[in-house]
């Protein structure tokens, strides 16, 4: 297995807290109406199609209407516009990443998401050191067809083997393992991660 020089780092579940049911709660008072909410905006198709740059968020706002009581019209743009602004940061995990570029190894972002990417961008822990980013809605490509790993690399100029991808969705991995990228799917051990990566340059020193 070829050395790690470079890790990559997903965004929603890894470096921010995406938890759809937590913030759907925050942005709706009523359990019920949250649920349909959540349903009618994260839930939908075209949830997918913003991430892949091929439509806006208020068209997302203005299908979730159509499947929802008038009562809940607002909230569905509150939902479908606004929803990252409980979207919060994992602290620890940018901890990692400062960890890692100060030992010397190059860290980049790479992520499906939405054009309110911008809004939030700033929030995303150790966002300042990262050596790279790539954002999948400038790109019309999502995780985790092939491409988009590939489009990373090319646009870096790294070889995919000397690139850790770390995700939280086990899809996303395989599909950058597909690539000829390594991979790793987190699940929210921090520690369980860094001992990884340490256990990995010890068999390569």
């Amino acid at each position: 297995m070829a050395a790690i020089r470079n890790v990559v780092f997903d965004m929603g579940g890894v470096l921010m807290d995406w938890d759809p049911v937590k913030i759907s709660h925050a942005l709706c008072s009523n359990p019920d109406d949250a649920a349909l909410l959540a349903h009618a905006v994260f839930d939908s198709r075209e949830w997918g199609w913003v991430d892949a740059g091929a439509i806006k968020p208020e068209t997302v706002a203005w299908t979730a209407k159509l499947k929802l009581p008038e009562r809940l019209h607002e909230l569905a743009d509150v939902f479908a516009l606004h929803w990252y602004d409980e979207f919060e940061p994992l602290p620890a995990m940018g901890e990692l990443v400062r960890e890692l570029k100060d030992q010397g190894y190059g860290v980049y972002l790479l992520s499906n998401a939405g054009p309110t990417f911008a809004c939030y961008r700033d929030r995303i822990p150790a966002i300042d050191v990262f050596d790279g980013i790539l954002v999948s809605c400038y790109e019309h490509v999502v995780k985790p067809d092939e491409a988009i790993y590939q489009l990373f690399c090319e646009r870096y100029n790294l070889e995919p083997a000397s690139c850790l991808f770390i995700d939280d969705l086990e899809r996303n991995v395989i599909g950058a393992q597909r690539a000829g990228m390594q991979g790793y799917v987190y699940d929210g051990d921090v520690e369980a991660l860094r001992r990884h990566i340490a256990s990995q340059a010890e068999k390569n020193a």
